[in-house]
């Protein structure tokens, strides 16, 4: 089973979730500024320019990352699956966190009709394919926990 517990992983969860507190608090923060000073007030303009440079903390490949280990973790696999498409821009910000993660390994399991880009956008960014696989995955759909195996391909980070 997979780490529960990886710092890298856990940071930046905290960093969402901080970033995720802050944008609730500036939308209520607006909300008063409209109420209060209305929608012509120069606090409004500068909300607006506040908001506007509250970029979120990760480009999509990171959170796509973080997002593959914690549902590799829910479904109680033994390795990191990735079974979302990712964007060619998507991909090296992927494979780093990874990295910085500490994970060795990754199976692929999407499959979509564009998965022979991926593949070779892994190999471009220092992913080496192990080879075909199958993997268990525990999910909880209505009720049924019942093991699924899927195919997939295994990649490593060297």
């Amino acid at each position: 089973m997979m780490n529960k517990n990886n710092a890298y992983f856990e940071e930046l969860k905290r960093i969402g979730h901080e970033w995720e507190a802050a944008r609730i608090e500036r939308k209520a923060r607006k909300q008063q500024i409209i109420d209060t000073l209305g929608w012509e007030s120069d606090e409004l303009k500068a909300w607006y320019e506040e908001d506007a440079a509250a970029k979120f903390p990760f480009e999509q490949g990171v959170s796509k990352a973080y997002r593959a280990w914690a549902t590799s973790i829910s479904r109680k696999e033994d390795e990191l699956e990735m079974d979302d498409f990712l964007w060619e821009r998507e991909v090296t910000d992927f494979v780093e966190t990874l990295r910085k993660a500490g994970i060795k390994t990754f199976v692929y399991t999407n499959q979509s009709t564009a998965v022979m880009e991926n593949l070779h956008q892994f190999a471009a960014a220092g992913c080496t394919m192990e080879g075909l696989c199958t993997i268990t995955r525990q999910e909880n759909r209505w009720g049924d926990e019942e093991p699924t195996m899927v195919m997939g391909i295994r990649f490593s980070l060297d």
